[in-house]
């Protein structure tokens, strides 16, 4: 009966999500980046009270860390901005070697295998980065209405677990509480992992003087919440440009394997060392629900996956009826 209505649940749930993607993406998004602030200003609070002695209230200590929060967005959006602004100077230079390799690989059998004039023959590193620089100002824009549901969550925070407790009995707030411990832990230590991921991409690309290093490492922090694909786009497009700038076999095989070495060390030890059992999922429940996000809302939707799944199978492992479907979806079959 239970696994009945769970059923039922996730497919009008899907419905919903598709039918509602005009608000429900941008609103998703802004809780997303509710959900790190607090558990960021969680941590800000303690430190603070613990090493200065400094009472603060919540709400200070959230606020602060999201004028924080914004102002290392904001800069980082500029930099990026330069970045790619710079990088499309040189545009016919990465064409002209594009097509220097294409020529190289003409006569072998990797051609014969591969086409390669098929695959790169409407490459265009102008339109590329003009169409990207194009994103970025659209994207500014619906930021905009996301950083104003933002505003309205911290707004309504307090209000809304007064009117949570008063509605909920105490066994049910406790259940709560739990839930909205391991979802904060969570993001704790994926918003750590995914900037030393990023800011050891960036490092990594800048000593290897690659053009897009801040780029790379800017896009490495974002991939990081998308599982198993995300890692192997953060290696391969460092790599393929590395390889088209710089026209040789050096650079690029030492992006490879040290940004491989990265990947492997914090995706596969140290952040399942810092998360435990948290995020006990099933690669091919990942992947699937990966898919279809992916489908759903696009690349966005990619992004909001694994934190979506993440937040549901906390749920419905501190719910004792959905605790069966919380083991059938794990990674181990525990709980």
């Amino acid at each position: 009966m239970v696994i009945n209505k769970t059923i039922f649940i996730f497919f009008f749930s899907l419905l919903v999500l598709y039918l509602g993607k005009f608000i429900l993406l941008p609103l998703s998004i802004s809780l997303f980046i509710y959900l790190v602030i607090k558990s960021l200003s969680n941590k800000f609070l303690i430190y603070i009270n613990n090493f200065f002695k400094i009472k603060l209230s919540e709400f200070l200590a959230l606020l602060i860390v999201f004028l924080i929060l914004f102002s290392f967005l904001y800069f980082f959006w500029i930099i990026l901005e330069f970045n790619i602004t710079r990088v499309k100077q040189k545009s016919l230079v990465y064409q002209n070697n594009l097509n220097d390799i294409l020529d190289l690989f003409s006569n072998t059998i990797i051609k014969r295998i591969i086409p390669l004039n098929d695959v790169f023959n409407d490459l265009d590193f102008m339109n590329i980065f003009s169409k990207t620089l194009n994103s970025l100002s659209n994207l500014a824009g619906s930021f905009s209405f996301i950083i104003i549901l933002l505003i309205f969550f911290i707004i309504e925070e307090k209000y809304f677990v007064r009117k949570l407790k008063l509605i909920v009995n105490k066994k049910n707030m406790q259940i709560i509480k739990k839930i909205n411990y391991d979802i904060f832990y969570y993001f704790q230590i994926k918003f750590f992992t995914s900037f030393l991921t990023g800011f050891s991409t960036f490092i990594v690309l800048y000593f290897l003087q690659n053009d897009l290093a801040p780029t790379f490492g800017l896009l490495s922090f974002i991939l990081n919440f998308i599982p198993l694909i995300g890692s192997l786009v953060s290696i391969l497009l460092p790599f393929v440009f590395s390889g088209i700038q710089f026209l040789s076999f050096y650079e690029p095989t030492l992006t490879l394997i040290t940004l491989t070495i990265i990947q492997i060390f914090i995706g596969n030890f140290l952040e399942p060392k810092m998360m435990g059992n948290t995020l006990n999922i099933s690669p091919l429940v990942m992947i699937l629900f990966l898919s279809l996000m992916g489908k759903l809302w696009g690349i966005a939707g990619m992004f909001l996956s694994v934190p979506f799944l993440v937040v549901i199978l906390i749920i419905l492992r501190r719910i004792n009826s959905t605790k069966k479907i919380a083991i059938f979806l794990s990674e181990k079959g525990n709980n």
